[in-house]
């Protein structure tokens, strides 16, 4: 088998990169998203074979790198970043190519075992959703960025880009103690993304409730709601099956990388 093409995307493949990427939506999220809001921060490399896409690297911020497709075109695309250190989404498959060029560092997630987070993508819809609600939540918007940095300890920047979508927050008296954010959104497909309780205050079932008023409020404009969970995230698979999410089938790798000399 001959090696693949590998070409920047240009005006002459939009369409049928497009056309790839609607194939599996879910699949696709981060890439559809980056190219429809920061297309001027994403730089993507295609893999073609007899003109088919058969892979794709995208770079976005030249930070994170996205990698999608066959194994044998992996090593080819990596060549094309020119990043010693990134945070890499690949595919399970991607991995023993993806370690020729690139060393683990540190996981995506705090919760993982090891140097690699397994994520296991889960969704919900209006037919699956098993809300639960508590009266403390109420929808934050971009005047809480500063009350919301304080509470996750990020910048104002930060806190002002996890707000860009939908977010609630669930109050004790006043003070902030939990929070769900869905800050990247599509017109069919929205994800969660940012969860978090004060350490105090876990294992009241106030993660369970941001949630529920986050995914409610999301089903409402006909969304279907996904996210990704680590595998070795016990405590969150819980809450996300009893609020009716359930596994996709899809599975990515997340983790820091250093290149190899």
């Amino acid at each position: 088998m001959e090696p693949p093409e590998i070409l920047p995307l240009t005006r002459r493949h939009e369409m049928q990169l497009l056309e790839f990427l609607n194939r599996d939506r879910i699949s696709h999220f981060f890439s559809l998203y980056d190219l429809e809001y920061f297309k001027d921060r994403t730089a993507v490399w295609l893999a073609l074979s007899t003109d088919d896409i058969v892979g794709y690297l995208l770079e976005y911020d030249r930070s994170i790198l996205c990698l999608r497709g066959s194994g044998h075109c992996v090593s080819l695309l990596l060549r094309k970043a020119n990043l010693r250190e990134a945070m890499l989404n690949i595919e399970p498959h991607q991995l023993s190519a993806v370690k020729k060029v690139f060393d683990p560092i540190d996981p995506a997630d705090k919760a993982t075992v090891g140097k690699i987070t397994t994520f296991v993508v889960m969704k919900t819809t209006r037919d699956t959703f098993n809300p639960a609600i508590l009266p403390r939540v109420r929808e934050l918007k971009r005047e809480s960025a500063a009350e919301l940095a304080s509470f996750l300890g990020i910048n104002s920047q930060q806190a002002l880009n996890s707000l860009s979508g939908v977010a609630f927050g669930l109050y004790e008296g006043e003070k902030l103690v939990s929070y769900a954010a869905s800050p990247e959104i599509l017109e069919d497909l929205a994800i969660v993304r940012g969860v978090f309780t004060a350490p105090d205050k876990r294992c009241k079932g106030y993660s369970k409730a941001v949630c529920s008023a986050l995914v409610s409020k999301l089903l409402g404009e006909g969304k279907v709601v996904m996210l990704y969970v680590s595998k070795d995230n016990a405590a969150a698979l819980r809450v996300y099956r009893s609020l009716g999410f359930m596994e996709t089938g899809h599975r990515f790798l997340g983790f820091t990388a250093r290149r190899r000399n």
